[in-house]
């Protein structure tokens, strides 16, 4: 039985080798833009993604045309390279990279490398031709793509959804998706991304979103640079931004704020002295504005504290960040439960979340069930897999 299923895979794969690609096209028509003509062409290998692949061209190309303007070009090409063939520009075509043979749906593993490559042609094309974008331009394709992928995560999962990671058994053949929420990577392209991100959340959504077509329209055709981008987003938001692109996207330095100590101390009068001690762990700072402290006086109102008291009242007050430790003082009637530093998550660049927020009530019991629920599972996928091989 085990020989028939082995001889049957590998007579499958090796028909599916010889087959022809796959080839889909659908007609995009947003609102008054020209139309353009997508097409598809997918590996046998991936027929059963194929449809994946043409949804995610056709929602990445609207998302781009809606936000910043018409495809410059009547028709786009999309191809899946597959296992064995190069992943280099084929003419006009935009050649994907690599994906497995097989993937779970929930990890979007088409749909991604389908948007990152129409978004960074869509890019590609809005700038002088032949030059190299530059970083920072990298990271507004990879957004884009990402933003287009929300609206297809939105279809399969229930919001507001995790990140799923994809582990692999049997020597990276059969996949599994988990729930996860990543924490921020430290090299340049994922820094960049996350700038923008907190960019968005600093402005607003409306407001990034009248930026970025701003700045394509005023540099298109020409070589954009981190200076363009930031003159434009400050006229669009009225605000200097100044400590905003100097403390992320021209500099390496880690941004990283933390609640170091948190006490609530029960006084004479009956009354509670909370005392917390808000720590900035990196050497970035994350201000809210260019204008330099007037003496003793804090400029800036860039990190919130967040206070929850066991009456249920909660408090917050704001820093400017530029301290290596800022100490807050409260007398209330009700002691003090937790404290949390950017309880909005606006701050994307944090370097530690763990480190954000502080409690004195313990959850001691509700870890110790969810770590033995976890441990269950494991043990049961472990049986599994042990009786699959047996």
């Amino acid at each position: 039985m085990r020989r028939f299923m082995l001889a049957s895979f590998v007579v499958l794969a090796v028909g599916c080798g010889g087959a022809a690609p796959i080839e889909l096209h659908e007609r995009l028509d947003v609102d008054d833009l020209p139309p353009v003509d997508v097409h598809v062409r997918v590996q046998p290998e991936h027929r059963r993604d194929a449809d994946r692949y043409l949804h995610a061209a056709v929602v990445t190309l609207r998302t781009c045309e809606e936000w910043l303007g018409p495809f410059p070009h009547p028709s786009l090409t999309v191809i899946d390279p597959g296992r064995q063939a190069s992943t280099t520009s084929a003419g006009d075509a935009v050649v994907l990279e690599r994906t497995p043979w097989w993937s779970s749906p929930h990890a979007l593993t088409a749909e991604m490398v389908t948007a990152r490559g129409v978004s960074r042609r869509y890019w590609s094309d809005l700038f002088q031709a032949g030059a190299r974008p530059p970083p920072f331009v990298d990271a507004l394709a990879e957004y884009t793509a990402r933003r287009a992928v929300v609206s297809v995560f939105g279809e399969l999962n229930n919001p507001p959804g995790y990140a799923f990671l994809e582990a692999r058994y049997f020597g990276g053949l059969v996949p599994r998706f988990v729930r996860v929420r990543r924490l921020p990577e430290t090299d340049g392209a994922s820094n960049a991304l996350l700038a923008l991100g907190t960019l968005e959340r600093w402005l607003s959504r409306p407001v990034f979103d009248q930026a970025v077509p701003e700045f394509v329209r005023s540099s298109r055709g020409a070589a954009p640079t981190l200076d363009d981008f930031e003159r434009v987003a400050a006229n669009v938001s009225g605000q200097n931004l100044s400590w905003f692109f100097d403390q992320t996207l021209r500099s390496t330095a880690a941004i990283d704020y933390g609640i170091a100590r948190l006490t609530s101390e029960r006084q004479p009068d009956s009354s509670y002295l909370t005392t917390i001690v808000a720590r900035r762990y990196g050497d970035g700072v994350f201000t809210g504005t260019s204008v330099p402290r007037f003496g003793s006086f804090e400029s800036g109102r860039g990190m919130t504290l967040r206070m929850t008291f066991a009456d249920g009242a909660p408090i917050s007050d704001r820093w400017d960040g530029r301290d290596r430790d800022k100490t807050f003082s409260y007398r209330s009637p009700a002691a003090a439960v937790s404290a949390e530093i950017d309880p909005d998550h606006l701050v994307l660049l944090d370097r530690h979340r763990t480190n954000n927020s502080r409690t004195l009530v313990s959850h001691g019991a509700a870890a110790a069930t969810r770590w033995a629920g976890r441990w269950m599972i494991w043990m049961q996928d472990l049986v599994l897999t042990y009786a699959s091989l047996v």
